[in-house]
């Protein structure tokens, strides 16, 4: 009898045990497919920094499904508008920050002492890439001439902007694996090269590195931040001012002289913090101080040029606070697929230089000016260069 009844406990214990972890399996299921629906809830405000494409909902026709696009369609489309997906992002993103010490984005490095890099920028300043050779640099500053010359012939001014790259001043701060596997250790950099063969040529340059090389031995300031890709606010800012010094020299124009006024501030200005974001944390960027900075000029007397640029970034920086202080009368400001009219109040896009009047463009400036970013040397101003040569009815009055 005695062992009937531990015979009977014994199942009725495993029942037990049984149900206890069919629960379990149901409740962990459950809460599973209303994570979403809670972490929306619980993080209503939660969205990503940097470029995120969504598809939209997909057509339903019986040929997508019997095919099975239809099914992958939908698979694509709850996966990227799944709730809760942002929060639930910024999580995975922190726990790879804080816990392992890893960038989440594939296209950030986390350089020491936190430092963050664009993968980009480190693979062609340490040389992984191949550098930009004499003979593209010569062919380059040839061409250059050539449209500096053309431009001349019809009274306009053509200035050539050189920016840096935060590698160049941070480098110490690259992790190792990337400094040494340097393909071309025996071959010049792109902006040393560019740089050596531009001695050759008669052609107007506002190179900012040496400026800033001069300015770093004395700034109280950072030059880049830990959190930022760009060259500081307040840096920004000087470079401004000195290149309106430098056109106020070599320009048949007036530019009014400015300096800067910076402070402390507890929150950082953009773009100081622009690669931390893009990382998608819920911790803040992490620089000891960040400054607010303003932009004083005198006032100008005229009305002033009309200006033509195709940059990028950098020189965006650089150049809006002489466009947003009347420096110019006119202004067109073309970035990557962007053009920028009127104080940067008017944004337009395009595809192909052959969908912008590119003619008219040309005809109204008085200043065209072109920057290249040391990084970007073997591919400056992005074939514009070219497509100008290539259609001389552009340049002609």
């Amino acid at each position: 009898m005695g062992e009937e009844e531990k015979t009977i406990d014994e199942s009725e214990g495993a029942i037990s045990m049984k149900n206890i972890r069919t629960y379990c399996l149901v409740f962990g299921f459950t809460a599973i497919m209303l994570m979403p629906s809670l972490l929306k809830n619980l993080a209503p405000d939660s969205a990503l920094s940097g470029v995120t494409l969504s598809s939209a909902l997909p057509d339903m026709s019986k040929k997508e499904l019997l095919n099975g696009r239809l099914q992958e369609s939908l698979n694509t489309y709850y996966a990227e508008h799944l709730p809760g997906r942002d929060f639930m992002i910024n999580i995975r993103n922190q726990v790879i920050f804080s816990l392992f010490h890893q960038s989440p984005n594939e296209l950030i490095i986390l350089g020491k002492d936190k430092v963050l890099f664009e993968e980009e920028y480190v693979l062609k300043y340490e040389k992984y890439y191949p550098p930009a050779t004499r003979e593209y640099t010569e062919d380059l500053c040839e061409k250059l001439v050539r449209l500096q010359d053309l431009l001349s012939a019809r009274g306009k001014e053509m200035y050539i902007f050189i920016t840096p790259t935060k590698v160049r001043y941070y480098e110490e701060f690259v992790p190792d694996i990337y400094r040494q596997n340097n393909r071309f250790p025996d071959e010049p950099g792109n902006y040393e090269q560019f740089t050596d063969t531009l001695k050759n040529y008669p052609l107007h340059v506002y190179d900012s590195i040496p400026w800033i090389n001069e300015r770093a031995t004395t700034a109280d300031f950072p030059l880049f931040y830990r959190t930022g890709t760009h060259w500081s606010w307040v840096l920004g800012m000087e470079v401004a001012a000195d290149f309106a010094r430098y056109l106020n020299e070599e320009s048949r124009f007036t530019f009014p002289q400015a300096n800067v006024a910076y402070q402390p501030t507890e929150e950082p200005v953009h773009p100081d913090a622009d690669i931390f974001k893009l990382l998608n944390l819920f911790s803040k960027p992490y620089d000891e101080v960040y400054f607010q900075a303003e932009f004083l000029s005198e006032p100008r007397t005229d009305e002033g040029p009309n200006l033509f640029c195709r940059g990028g970034s950098f020189m965006e920086q650089t150049i809006s606070p002489l466009i947003r202080n009347g420096y110019f009368k006119q202004d067109t400001y073309v970035q990557n697929t962007m053009i920028y009219r009127n104080c940067f109040s008017e944004l337009t896009e395009f595809s192909d230089y052959a969908e912008m009047d590119l003619k008219q463009e040309i005809d109204q400036a008085d200043i065209i000016l072109l920057e290249v970013n040391e990084a970007h040397i073997p591919v400056m101003s992005f074939s514009l260069i070219d497509y100008l040569l290539e259609h001389p009815e552009i340049l002609s009055e």
